[in-house]
């Protein structure tokens, strides 16, 4: 079946209904003065300004264009016992001969969008970029069965791959998106030729002796630490309630604004996103549906192991693997884990940067790709 163009057309409708809901907004009047919530900039003030912003300046049309400058397709793909899903995607290729094929693969709250910002400097580089919108998220379709787990996506983005005439490629990932390629490593190491994550989750290994730590290993691990103990409420909500929840964000623009604006801040580092950034963000669920993307979350809120899939538990990721790591990111394991799960042949470390690497530090994410996929292939 064929590889359809596809571009962004949100109905006039559609925005009509969003402008008269944001018009009817209605927020809480009672706790303007309140010293006692949560501290992630998320205010009365802060949602107040946003929303005027959005109400009177924001241009829907202007993202919906700057993003349709980038190629963008639709093709349906058929995943072994979950039927034929249409999955949308950039695919933008380079001029040079001998190009690499590289699957760029986002998480949640990101959306294929994210790669706009290092599109440009991959292709330069000789990179066949290759971004979907993972099944349920923006543009792409998603299953009515339960089970659609972290090696059924990896089989949807690997028949893409093969339908584009890409039989060996590479594959980056971030937040979800590093569990994927990892799970496309174990699956397809035969087309997967190297893999990049600038997120890495695993359980701590055994170890005869206790590994010494760097200081930037201290410090990521005390980071995860605060993320666990102070900002992982949402993987509860959003893992055990995902519809229930997907009731509220799909039918308020705000309430999906404010969920979505304590994470662009709380998980970055000190980036200064503007009103017209926050909002944009917001819509790539809203408009679709967020619930679909909740419930990756009910699906596989965390892996039991560092290796987990559908082959087993236990199997190690053979393929040269590379890790940025940016100080401020949810979880970053020290390299001595990552050794015991992974052929980790790269590992660099950023003196900042936070979850959203792609779009808060695209220069250095994008010369560590560079230089990690031209020393193994």
């Amino acid at each position: 079946m064929a590889v359809s163009p596809f571009k962004i057309n949100i109905p006039d409708s559609e925005l009509d209904l969003l402008h008269r809901k944001l018009e009817l907004t209605r927020l809480p009047t009672n706790i303007a003065n309140e010293k006692f919530a949560e501290d992630n900039g998320v205010t009365i003030k802060k949602i107040t300004e946003l929303v005027e912003f959005w109400r009177k300046s924001y241009d829907w049309r202007k993202e919906e264009a700057r993003l349709n400058e980038m190629p963008q397709f639709r093709t349906p793909i058929e995943v072994d016992g979950f039927g034929t899903l249409d999955i949308h995607f950039v695919h933008s290729t380079s001029s040079k001969a001998n190009a690499v094929p590289l699957l760029f693969l986002h998480g949640w709250p990101g959306s294929f969008a994210e790669i706009e910002k290092g599109l440009a400097e991959l292709n330069k580089a000789g990179f066949h970029v290759v971004a979907p919108s993972l099944p349920g998220y923006g543009f792409s379709s998603y299953t009515d069965k339960a089970g659609f787990k972290h090696a059924q996506h990896a089989e949807a983005l690997h028949k893409v791959m093969i339908k584009l005439g890409y039989k060996s490629y590479v594959a980056q990932g971030g937040d979800w998106g590093s569990f994927i390629v990892q799970n496309l490593a174990r699956q397809y190491p035969e087309s997967v030729k190297a893999i990049h994550m600038n997120m890495l989750m695993m359980p701590k290994p055994d170890f005869d002796k206790e590994p010494q730590y760097s200081a930037f290993e201290k410090a990521t691990i005390e980071h995860h630490k605060w993320f666990k103990e102070k900002e992982s409420a949402y993987q509860m909500i959003q893992g055990s309630k995902p519809r229930t929840l997907g009731f509220a964000m799909h039918d308020s623009p705000v309430g999906m604004l404010a969920w979505m604006a304590d994470k662009l801040i709380m998980w970055t580092d000190s980036y200064p996103w503007t009103p017209t950034e926050m909002i944009t963000w917001t819509l790539l669920h809203y408009f679709p549906g967020p619930t679909t993307g909740f419930q990756m979350y009910r699906e596989k809120v965390l892996p039991q192991s560092p290796t987990e899939h559908a082959k087993g538990p236990t199997e190690h990721v053979k393929v040269p693997t590379g890790v940025s790591a940016f100080p401020k990111e949810l979880v970053v394991v020290p390299r001595s884990w990552a050794q015991k799960g992974f052929n980790v042949v790269f590992w660099e470390e950023h003196e900042s940067g936070g979850h959203f690497a792609m779009y808060e530090r695209p220069k250095e994410l994008v010369g560590d790709m560079i230089k990690f996929y031209g020393s193994v292939l």
